[in-house]
């Protein structure tokens, strides 16, 4: 007579694996709920303020402990417990405080995020009063230049924002809305120039713009060419054009554009002030030793007639009064080069007229410039 065990011996393979199977089901081991007592830090709370709760807020305890430098590979937010034997998910080349930060950083994407504006749908497109043709040209070639510049910085930032250690989110946070930002300027900015049965204009030359994407040395070098010298430039040319503007919808699209910008360059001052003032004395004289080669680029790129020409038109009101339209476009220039060097002195770069490029210093004219 056959014992139990062996009837059961005498059973198919699959269906004794099918029957362990259901046993295990119907066992489920008890849940330790361990995980529930790991954290670096209980009792944590952030009442909120005027403003909700900001990610500055956040800045408090063991949450708000910034490192100098992070060894965390993981993408682990910053006060989050670890566990041992995570395997890495990327090798940040950039995981030093000195190579990203910005103090304003938080502060900044708190108001990118409130200052939010549809470019379809917020300006005033039914306003866009029809212009002369020489200045809608002129306005189609400026508004492609200003295209371009933006989806060069979108694609900028994209190629160094994975590279940034997650232990300084404030940063990222805030860069992932200036990606955002110069998203919505391409499109905008597009929109523009083919309205009113309208067409792009000629693409800008790539020297700069080569310089900027092809730039490997750091992020602090890169922050000084996105935003001390195109950002300043940028910054200028919104204003003016804001100035100029000849319909309502195009002087919200400018202003509204030079609102993100000055937001873009603040962040871009304020690390670059903070890694030439938290790294060794050399690193400033190097930054300005540096600038030798790109200021070449910028010089050779802004003997390029054809933006110039186009503003000229713009603030002269047409071809006619191009003489008097290209005596501003000279007061922005030299405005521009005095801000470069205005800016690279704050941030703690030995750059003066007297180092300067010479293509760059012939545009420092001594009498004063026409104000926008």
């Amino acid at each position: 007579m056959a014992t139990n065990k062996e009837e059961k011996s005498e059973q198919p393979q699959d269906q004794q694996s099918e029957e362990s199977s259901n046993e295990a089901l119907e066992t489920p081991a008890r849940p330790s709920l361990d995980w529930m007592n790991d954290t670096l830090q209980w009792g944590t709370k952030v009442p909120p303020g005027k403003h909700g709760i900001t990610i500055g807020d956040l800045q408090v305890g063991v949450y708000g402990d910034i490192p100098e430098v992070s060894t965390d590979m993981t993408r682990r937010p910053r006060g989050a417990f670890p566990i041992p034997g995570i395997p890495r998910t990327d090798l940040y080349a950039l995981s030093a405080k000195v190579d990203i930060w910005a103090d304003n950083a938080a502060d900044l994407y708190e108001e990118a995020i409130q200052r939010r504006w549809m470019a379809h749908a917020d300006v005033p497109w039914d306003d866009l009063a029809p212009l002369p043709d020489d200045v809608e040209l002129a306005m189609r070639q400026l508004c492609t230049e200003l295209a371009q510049q933006a989806s060069l910085e979108t694609d900028v930032i994209g190629q160094w924002l994975h590279r940034m250690n997650y232990a300084y989110y404030e940063v990222k946070a805030f860069l992932a809305t200036e990606i955002f930002d110069t998203g919505r300027h391409f499109v905008a900015f597009r929109q523009r120039a083919l309205a009113n049965g309208g067409k792009l204009g000629l693409e800008s030359p790539g020297h700069f713009n080569r310089r900027l994407m092809e730039a490997r040395a750091g992020w602090t070098e890169v922050a000084i060419y996105l935003y001390i010298i195109r950002g300043t430039l940028t910054q200028l040319v919104l204003r003016y054009a804001e100035a100029y503007a000849q319909s309502p919808a195009e002087k919200y699209l400018f202003r509204k554009c030079l609102e993100d910008k000055a937001r873009h360059v603040a962040y871009g001052l304020a690390h670059v002030k903070y890694a030439v003032e938290n790294s060794d004395p050399s690193f400033g004289l190097g930054l300005n030793n540096l600038m030798r080669a790109v200021e070449g680029d910028l010089s050779q790129e802004m003997q390029d007639p054809v933006i110039w020409e186009a503003l000229a038109i713009i603030f002269g009101g047409g071809v006619s009064n191009m003489v008097e339209g290209m005596e501003v476009v000279k007061g922005l220039q030299q405005r521009f080069i005095e801000q470069y060097l205005a800016r690279m002195k704050w941030v703690g770069i030995p750059k003066t007229e007297a180092n300067l490029n010479p293509g760059l210093a012939v545009y420092l004219r001594r009498e004063e410039a026409t104000p926008a």
